[in-house]
């Protein structure tokens, strides 16, 4: 199959952002380099690659990686996985009405280019969070089919943890136009699993021996 590299990658960079919503819904953490990494993402609307999108290495994308194989090879079937699937689907049935909205697309893009370079004058990735997280609610949530999150009531009451979790639905989205963009499609994920599972294995394969 075609770009399975960069279909890959994509796929891992989605399920990276949608375990990491997981993680802050039922504990109130996560990875902060994973999660720097999936925020910068939505940064970069013209990249030269895909790699250069998730801070031009495949280390990056680990957690997404991992989560990737475990899911599409059913090898921890659980409530968590079916709510981390549920969170995919919803986050492609936004894509799909956003792609729909020339309108929101442009605002969108003219935006994140002004957050972005505000943040290259001063890396405040906590005011890169909030600028972000108030165009997710200005832009996205009022496409519809809002994204309900479960987890522990504390934590998803704390609006520093609403705001990362909207930012990394935001990079979730982000993925899923990428993803589409190299041929990515929900029955490719269907008939082409082998070939996924054996590209992201062969690229944890690679990461562990370069350590």
């Amino acid at each position: 199959m075609k770009k399975i590299h960069s279909i890959t990658l994509s796929l891992a960079s989605i399920f990276q952002s949608a375990d990491l919503v997981q993680k802050l819904a039922h504990s109130g953490q996560c990875d902060n380099y994973a999660f720097s990494t999936c925020l910068k993402s939505i940064l970069e609307i013209n990249p030269t690659s895909i790699i250069t999108i998730y801070g031009n290495h495949e280390k990056n994308l680990i957690i997404g990686l991992k989560k990737l194989v475990s899911i599409l090879t059913f090898s921890h079937f659980s409530y968590s996985y079916i709510e981390l699937m549920k969170y995919i689907f919803n986050m492609m049935t936004i894509e799909r009405k956003l792609q729909k909205n020339r309108k929101a697309i442009n605002f969108l893009k003219n935006e994140i280019s002004i957050i972005s370079n505000e943040y290259n004058l001063n890396y405040n990735t906590k005011n890169l969070t909030r600028k972000l997280a108030e165009l997710y609610l200005e832009i996205i949530s009022p496409l519809g089919s809002r994204i309900l999150i479960n987890g522990v009531k504390k934590f998803l009451q704390d609006f520093h943890i609403q705001e990362k979790i909207r930012c990394l639905l935001f990079a979730g989205i982000r993925g899923i136009v990428l993803w589409r963009q190299y041929g990515g499609s929900q029955l490719q994920l269907i008939y082409f699993r082998y070939c996924i599972i054996k590209k992201a294995k062969k690229i944890l394969y690679t990461l562990k021996n370069a350590t």
